[in-house]
């Protein structure tokens, strides 16, 4: 049976007993140099990607944003060249390349340099030239966005041929120790004294009330305990408050070296509680460094016993990938923090409205104008009224009714509705709902 030596074939070896180099070279010199090449071509192909990677959503926006322009009319699209060109420079995208570079060593052209050069033309001649400029360079972003996607598929493909240190292990298991606060022992008093014992046989059992009262207070009373303990879990501790106002790694390495007592997973949750109690005000800067202190303490714990000195060790050393991913985390965790905040303060600021409902059986709307001799008063009551109540009133529509009471306060609503139906403007038969009020279900008895 002829054996299957395929498995071999990602291996990338650069020590081989059976290498074979000329006389006059070294051999151990010639594996060096391998091994150096061997790693340059991969911090090369590394930086590559990260560069594509970075590059590719930034052509994405430009095209976005190009693709409306060559349909606009030449008078608007110029205006819109000039606020692109604008938004590009302070956004700092005006240096991205836009078309290859036409020879070896010689600089492509930038999209600050192209719309500059549209905008330039169509101040001359105002024109559908300026269109066709733009769909010009809009062609030519396109084919730019499709090398740079073709040559981060190659370079990812030739990255995972070869089996290395990153890619042929996987996470399998993952499992966080957190340090706890130490309590305080109390030392054991020198004098002694006699006290009396009653040994029972369960000394932890509680006596269960037999009436109802009894029953309510001991399940009230529990619930009670579990709010408090809730209440407790979010509160700030003065050590979490301390730490969660620190900039800076050096200022929070010190601190943790002088409490290592603080890295658990309670003043974590305190300070991230904090962060999103700080968002909901508006403190936007505090809240994103609760964050980062609160992650701080998070990666410290998982970094095992010495896991202070590993972190800033990683975070101030020259490895870029570790710093990248605690500040993808804290970018992540802030956004999800901002955005919650911001769902909380749009469903504050609904307001309660009132609204009327045709009856059930489908009878038409009644409504009656007064009119100015025969019914004076009553028309006198009609012009008090706002005047677009009066005009939705005048178009006998309910929904234009409703839209009005929408925008009216609840308190001048129910007031609007009680006048029209005190002078019979509206059919008193009409239900008024409101419509922020949850939704109850009659139960019958």
């Amino acid at each position: 049976m002829p054996v299957d030596y395929s498995k071999w074939d990602k291996l990338e070896l650069s020590d081989d007993s059976d290498i074979e180099v000329h006389p006059n070279v070294d051999k151990r010199s010639m594996i060096k140099w391998k091994q150096e090449a061997i790693h340059r071509e991969r911090a090369e192909r590394k930086a590559q990607i990260a560069q594509l990677q970075e590059f590719i959503p930034m052509e994405e926006w430009i095209i976005h944003q190009l693709k409306p322009l060559v349909t606009m009319a030449p008078a608007d699209a110029l205006k819109a060249v000039e606020k692109l060109l604008e938004r590009a420079t302070a956004e700092n995208k005006h240096i991205v390349a836009v078309a290859p570079s036409p020879k070896p060593n010689v600089k492509p052209l930038l999209l600050g340099e192209a719309l500059a050069a549209i905008e330039e033309k169509g101040r001359k001649d105002l024109s559908d030239t300026i269109n066709k400029e733009i769909a010009t360079l809009l062609a030519s972003a396109l084919s730019v966005l499709k090398r740079s996607e073709e040559e981060l598929e190659r370079l990812k493909k030739e990255d995972s041929k070869k089996l290395t240190s990153e890619n042929m292990f996987h996470e399998t298991a993952n499992r966080t120790i957190l340090n706890k606060p130490k309590k305080p022992t109390t030392p054991p008093s020198k004098g002694t004294r006699k006290e009396k014992v009653i040994e029972t046989l369960n000394p932890n059992v509680q006596m269960k009330s037999l009436s109802i009262d009894g029953d309510k207070a001991s399940t009230g009373a529990a619930v009670q305990d579990e709010e408090d303990e809730d209440d407790q879990d979010i509160e700030l501790s003065k050590e979490a408050e301390a730490f969660s106002k620190l900039k800076g790694f050096e200022p929070s390495f010190k601190h943790l070296v002088r409490h290592p007592e603080i890295i658990n997973e309670k003043i974590s949750d305190q300070i991230l509680a904090e962060a999103f109690t700080a968002q909901l005000r508006g403190e936007e800067d505090y809240a994103h460094n609760c964050v980062v202190q609160a992650l701080t303490l998070q990666y410290c714990g998982q970094l095992g016993r010495d896991g202070v000195n590993v972190f800033f060790m990683r975070m101030n050393g020259p490895n870029q990938q570790a710093r990248k991913l605690f500040f993808d985390d804290i970018d992540k965790t802030y956004t999800r923090i901002r955005t919650r905040c911001a769902e909380i303060a749009a469903e504050q600021r609904e307001v309660e409205t009132i609204q009327l409902q045709a009856a059930q059986d489908g009878s038409p709307l009644t409504i009656h104008i007064p009119d100015k001799e025969a019914e004076e008063e009553a028309y006198k009551v009609f012009c008090a009224m706002p005047q677009d109540f009066q005009d939705a009133l005048r178009t006998r529509n309910l929904d234009e009714i409703n839209k009005v009471l929408a925008r009216t306060s609840v308190e001048d609503a129910e007031t609007l509705v009680q006048v029209c139906s005190q002078y019979g403007f509206l059919d008193v038969g009409e239900q008024v709902i409101d419509e922020t009020a949850p939704k109850q279900e009659d139960s019958q008895e």
